[in-house]
């Protein structure tokens, strides 16, 4: 599907979706604790879809009502195949639940997916037990020690915390190298915690106590998503302003940083209880790290690439193994908009000025097409952006809500 935008002046107001960090793994929690649940507002994105339909594989009794899940029980299945299509979380979250599960597994996903860093993870199972070969799971693990490389990925670390509910034994997940994206691990211990689930944080990683009972709440609201609406926060400083409602102030999520880095830029930027109004001001070069935010780098990137002066964003070498080469991605839209950019390692520098449009490849890569979505709207002279439709994995509604607060979207041209 192609995509053209025109340039138009964006104000207005929208609804964030759903976290899918927080759909993810509510779902597969409320599944696992067997007990009737209703989660709202899980939205439709690929992403989430490839979960519930993962669950139910494993054994789940679950159906979908509108945007919400009714979850009725769990019963094991002793052998199950699980299509992740290209959720990385769906991935990493189910191989050591299914490994905890002891069913025989046979995994299944898009190209680029199963090709993305998961040895780690599954080298770590293996020493418990687990044997698996070729994404299959063909053994069991029941607790003990996990030695887990945190500087890939924190979807390993919260993948073995939320099997860790299924174990009898004692779990200990002793961190090696740097930990990164920390906060999403946040993230999986606040669900846990609403679970009824105690993780300790230990001076080696974290501890969870075997035996422990998984308590779903009869019903969960998922919270709105910083990460997607990112994009409509960088559209309010970039425009006359727009707010995004349904976003609590008092997220574990690392993408609220992106609040923090506009702010920084010189975006005005106000709170109404859980809404929040981004307003254009003096756009300034800034320096980021986005080590512990990855998914905000091209949100940060399409900001900076309007802003006066040089921009430095650090820590991005891990963004290379994400849907797509993201670095790539990022350097790529910029070179088409005729903005100036380097990239040296994990750090890019981009030097702000008017970004003009031009024809666009998101890779079919959801946040690369939002990113080139928003550069559109402000650059001068239309865009056309191919495999736009990428958008689907985590923000099905996204053209309708740039439509919505006044994007001139012409969708398959």
């Amino acid at each position: 599907m192609n995509v053209k935008i025109e340039p138009s002046s964006i104000s207005g107001e929208i609804t964030a979706p759903p976290s899918k960090s927080y759909a993810h793994r509510e779902i597969i929690l409320a599944c696992l604790a067997g007990s009737e649940c209703v989660i709202k507002g899980v939205g439709n994105s690929d992403d989430v879809k490839a979960t519930i339909n993962c669950m139910r594989s494993l054994g789940a009794n679950c159906v979908c009502d509108g945007c919400d899940l009714i979850v009725k029980g769990f019963t094991r299945k002793e052998e199950a195949t699980l299509d992740c299509n290209e959720s990385g979380s769906t991935l990493r979250f189910l191989l050591p639940v299914s490994a905890a599960l002891g069913a025989k597994t046979r995994f299944l996903g898009t190209k680029k997916l199963l090709s993305r860093p998961s040895e780690t993870l599954i080298k770590c199972l293996n020493e418990r037990g687990a044997d698996i070969d070729s994404f299959c799971v063909n053994g069991m693990v029941n607790g003990g020690k996990f030695f887990i490389d945190a500087s890939v990925s924190s979807q390993y670390i919260s993948g073995l915390l939320i099997a860790a509910t299924l174990m009898k034994n004692d779990v200990e997940v002793h961190l090696l190298g740097k930990e990164v994206s920390s906060p999403y691990i946040d993230i999986t211990i606040d669900v846990l915690s609403s679970f009824s689930i105690k993780v300790e944080k230990t001076s080696y990683g974290y501890f969870v106590k075997g035996g422990q009972k998984l308590l779903a709440p009869k019903v969960i609201t998922v919270e709105g998503d910083y990460s997607g609406s990112a994009f409509f926060l960088a559209a309010g400083a970039l425009g006359k302003g727009v707010t995004v409602n349904n976003l609590n102030p008092s997220s574990k999520q690392g993408d609220k940083k992106f609040l923090e880095v506009l702010k920084l830029v010189g975006a005005g930027i106000e709170w109404n209880k859980d809404s929040v109004t981004v307003c254009k001001g003096a756009l300034n070069a800034i320096t980021v790290d986005c080590d512990d935010i990855p998914d905000l780098a091209q949100a940060i990137a399409v900001t900076t690439s309007f802003a006066f002066g040089e921009s430095a964003l650090k820590g991005l070498t891990r963004l290379r193994y994400k849907e797509s080469d993201r670095l790539k991605a990022i350097c790529d839209m910029l070179s088409v908009s005729g903005i100036k950019c380097e990239s040296n390692g994990g750090e890019l520098l981009i030097r702000g000025g008017k970004p003009s449009g031009g024809v666009f490849d998101s890779g079919n890569d959801h946040r690369t097409a939002m990113a080139c979505a928003i550069l559109a709207t402000f650059a001068s002279g239309e865009s056309v952006i191919n495999q736009a439709e990428a958008v689907k994995k985590s923000y099905p509604n996204f053209y309708d809500d740039l439509i919505k607060i006044g994007g001139k979207v012409y969708v398959d041209i």
